[in-house]
């Protein structure tokens, strides 16, 4: 097994009695030498520890770069052993001495979290810290630097997810946030894109259950005696999700008055960035009519919202008990399909697929960036549709 250690090389005749600094690499029975380019006089060096004593001058900055060094080399050890090929000290001196090394994956994404959670992304956040746990677990709380998280340690991830009894569409969850984190890395510099290790590996999905409403199950809903105001509220969220092509619940929420402008709502997804201006159906503004008199341009267009900090607590908070009033409300109606926030966005663009508009259009007021994102969306519902059309044909 590869060690290292600082040394001082101890040589004929030092200049002003000092020593250099070094780094001694050991593997198979050989060694290797690297000079750190610093030098000290021995009364000056602890020999145990590998460092300078505290009263050398500067000693901290030297103690910092020696133990950075050291750490460089220990990980570049580390990562050859989980290439799981041959290596020899030569390997490790060249690498070391290239500095050829990538970030290592926790730390980037740490940072990765810290700016969605700065830029308000709080869902995008959660669901990438869920994954780096996961992956921290799998590897045993080791990092691992992005260039060597390749095509076996893919493999690897994939089968500890399985083991663990993940199904198929959570893993697909967690191996597609790792590409995304990859991609992101890639894309700041922090690992060449030459080491992208996912242009061989398949990610895996299963068909997930029908979430969309037929158009008469919308009617249905809007039809219902309500008399319970969280019941009430729960429609008036959903069915303004739906009469704004399947708004997401994050943007309602966040939706301000001074968004309503000109006869157009005109604000930017949450999610994605992308700028929408969408027209203000009559539909639409009964229901904002029902919760604010529009006065107020910095005030949220729905009271949901209600503190300065921990806006995402209300967020989430209101989400649960909505999705739990719309569980009411489907049984109430006699839908079959478990309603949730999300079924309202699936729902516009299932209606407008049966009503033959083109998946251009149907993308387009997604703000998906292709039709081939919006056909796998859509790939779900294409066995009702199919149906419909047999059952015409054989009539």
């Amino acid at each position: 097994m590869a060690s290292v250690k600082i040394l001082l090389k101890k040589i004929d005749n030092p200049k002003d009695g000092k020593y250099p600094i070094i780094i001694q690499i050991l593997h198979e029975r050989r060694k290797k030498i690297i000079s750190l380019k610093h030098y000290i006089n021995p009364k000056f060096w602890d020999e145990e520890k590998g460092l300078p004593v505290s009263k050398y001058p500067n000693s901290t900055s030297l103690s910092i770069l020696i133990r950075n060094k050291l750490n460089e080399a220990e990980q570049i050890i580390l990562d050859f052993e989980n290439e799981g090929k041959p290596f020899t000290v030569e390997d490790i001196a060249n690498r070391l001495l290239s500095g050829s090394k990538s970030e290592m994956f926790f730390k980037f994404t740490e940072k990765e979290i810290k700016r969605l959670v700065r830029l308000k992304k709080i869902g995008n956040s959660k669901v990438y810290q869920n994954t780096l746990n996961v992956f921290k677990e799998f590897r045993g709380q080791r990092d691992i630097s992005l260039k060597n998280i390749n095509l076996k340690v893919l493999h690897e991830f994939q089968d500890f997810l399985i083991e663990k009894g993940n199904k198929v569409n959570t893993i697909s969850v967690h191996m597609r946030t790792l590409r995304a984190i990859y991609n992101k890395a890639i894309k700041v510099g922090a690992v060449k894109e030459e080491y992208y290790p996912f242009k061989k590996f398949s990610i895996k999905n299963e068909k997930t259950v029908k979430r969309a409403l037929r158009k008469e199950e919308i009617d249905k809903i809007r039809k219902l005696e309500l008399k319970d105001p969280e019941l009430k509220k729960a429609r008036d969220l959903f069915l303004f999700s739906f009469y704004n092509r399947g708004m997401s619940f994050v943007d309602i929420v966040n939706l301000k008055v001074k968004n309503l402008k000109g006869g157009r709502i005109n604000y930017t997804r949450q999610k994605t960035g992308q700028k929408f201006s969408i027209a203000i159906s009559s539909q639409a503004q009964e229901i904002i009519a029902r919760y604010n008199d529009c006065k107020v341009s910095e005030s949220f267009v729905f009271p949901i919202i209600k503190r300065n900090v921990n806006e995402y607590l209300d967020y989430r908070n209101a989400m649960r008990l909505i999705n739990k009033k719309l569980k009411d409300i489907a049984d109430m109606a006699g839908i079959e399909i478990p309603l949730t926030t999300y079924v309202s966005r699936h729902s516009w663009a299932t209606i407008a697929k049966r009503m033959g508009i083109a998946t251009a259009i149907i993308s387009e007021g997604l703000g998906h960036e292709s039709e081939e994102t919006t056909q796998i969306y859509l790939d779900s519902f294409d066995t009702d549709v199919i149906d419909d059309a047999n059952a015409m044909i054989i009539q």
